[in-house]
Formats: C-alpha cells, sequence, structure tokens
C-alpha cells in the first residue's frame, strides 16, 4: 500500500511541477470526452471503435495510414492482453484515452518515464476510487 502511495505522491508532484492551470483543464477535458464516448457506447463493436479513432485522428489531421496503424497496434495489444474478443473494442476506446493522456503530456515537455508516473498513479487512484466507491 505504501508503494501505491508514493506513486500516487509521485505522480502529483510532477503535474504540479509541470503543469499549469489551462493543462488540467485540458486533461479535464480529455478525461470528459472519453466518459462521454463510453456512455454513448457501452458495448462498443469494433465498427464503432474504428469509427470513432478515425474521426478522431481526422480532426486531428492523422493520415489513413498512421490511423490504420494505430488501429491495428490496439487491436494485438487488447489481444495480448489476453482479453475475450467482445472485451477488446472497449479496451481499443481505453487505449484511445491513454494515447490522448499520453500525447498532451508529451507535448507538454514531460519525459517518458514522468508520464509512466503520471499514468500508473492514476490508473491507482481510479482503482482506489472504483474500491471506495466514487
Amino acid at each position: 500500500m505504501e508503494r501505491k502511495q508514493d506513486v500516487k505522491d509521485r505522480a502529483k508532484d510532477i503535474l504540479e511541477e509541470t503543469l499549469d492551470k489551462e493543462a488540467v483543464i485540458v486533461l479535464t477535458r480529455i478525461s470528459e470526452e472519453m466518459q462521454l464516448v463510453f456512455e454513448a457506447h457501452p458495448e462498443p463493436s469494433r465498427t464503432d471503435v474504428e469509427r470513432i479513432v478515425t474521426a478522431f485522428f481526422l480532426e486531428k489531421g492523422k493520415s489513413e495510414g498512421f490511423i490504420e496503424d494505430w488501429i491495428q497496434t490496439a487491436a494485438e495489444h487488447s489481444r495480448s492482453r489476453g482479453l475475450q474478443e467482445k472485451d477488446q473494442p472497449k479496451a481499443m476506446l481505453s487505449d484511445l484515452g491513454v494515447f490522448r493522456f499520453m500525447s498532451f503530456l508529451k507535448d507538454r515537455g514531460l519525459t517518458d518515464d514522468q508520464i509512466t508516473i503520471v499514468l500508473t498513479g492514476a490508473v491507482q487512484q481510479a482503482a482506489t476510487d472504483q474500491v471506495d466507491g466514487r
């Protein structure tokens, strides 16, 4: 338990040291947008995910090749985690959320190690919130 709290504290420290109020607002917006995607598609199909991911990346100016590679990589990642086929599309949407957070933090100048700590802290906080019923 001590280790988990340490990671959450380090993640909080990194965010406080490196991000301004505007950046926190952007991260909150990303989280809210992903929440809306999951609410609109609680049991997404692979087709739903491909449509959502394609629309997102086209809006960001990414090429079709990038989008195809991203979808393929996300699909492989979900399979490699041993998820059943029916659960893979939801995992791919989760990967989109993580990708969005990571890209934003990278754009803000965080190192890969800092991003890893922040994401690990966020996952641990989410797990704690889920257990606590928040």
